[in-house]
């Protein structure tokens, strides 16, 4: 049974200095991100990967450029995998965001809430409805080949979302760690969940 494996971009510099840069502003991966990288490239060497998906964000580019040299593959940019649009948020510093503005980011998983909309936010109910195309894709024409997606944390989660139904603060509480793996087994055009948050050994009691 074929496999979509969703990851996130190694720890990049917004992730350190808790920036929302979102889709438009560039933020590099970090020496710590690209070791993180380098790990679950090791791992990934262990399973055919017959296709490559990245977001057109930077930091995602990244993670596909030393995934692919490790593997031996090439990537292709899809844009259902971009990051959310943060509008008048981008620039802020989450913690900032949290202190003038409340728990927007647990809003933003109640698809029925419509407090974002003034800050020109993408929507989850959006996030969601763009991954579950790239996976109704994959069931359709991909069914004996494993993809790698390489994206950010709010794709991953909505991919998990399409499977299991979480309220928004389960979602809201599940942290997705930089270079980890989400992975999902389909079946006659139907996904399981196998693992979340699937790295290296060593990063398990640090993080």
């Amino acid at each position: 049974m074929p496999l979509v494996i969703f990851m996130r971009h190694g720890q990049a510099d917004n992730n350190v200095q808790r920036m929302l840069v979102g889709r438009h502003l560039e933020s590099h991966l970090t020496e710590q991100g690209r070791k993180q990288v380098a790990d679950a490239a090791a791992d990934l060497k262990n399973v055919q990967i017959d296709r490559v998906v990245v977001s057109p964000v930077i930091r995602a580019v990244e993670t596909a450029e030393i995934i692919c040299k490790e593997i031996g593959a090439n990537y292709e940019v899809d844009e259902r995998l971009y990051e959310i649009e943060l509008g008048k948020l981008v620039g802020m510093n989450y913690d900032e965001v949290v202190s003038k503005y409340g728990d927007l980011f647990l809003k933003f998983y109640d698809e029925h809430d419509p407090a974002l909309e003034s800050f020109g936010i993408e929507s989850f109910t959006s996030v969601k409805k763009r991954v579950k195309s790239l996976l109704d894709e994959a069931a359709e024409m991909h069914t004996e080949r494993n993809i790698l997606c390489v994206t950010h944390l709010d794709p991953i989660k909505a991919a998990i979302s399409t499977i299991l139904d979480l309220n928004p603060v389960a979602l809201y509480r599940w942290h997705i760690r930089n270079a980890s793996m989400t992975i999902l087994r389909q079946d006659s055009k139907n996904y399981s969940l196998s693992g979340v948050n699937v790295m290296s050994m060593n990063r398990y009691p640090l993080e």
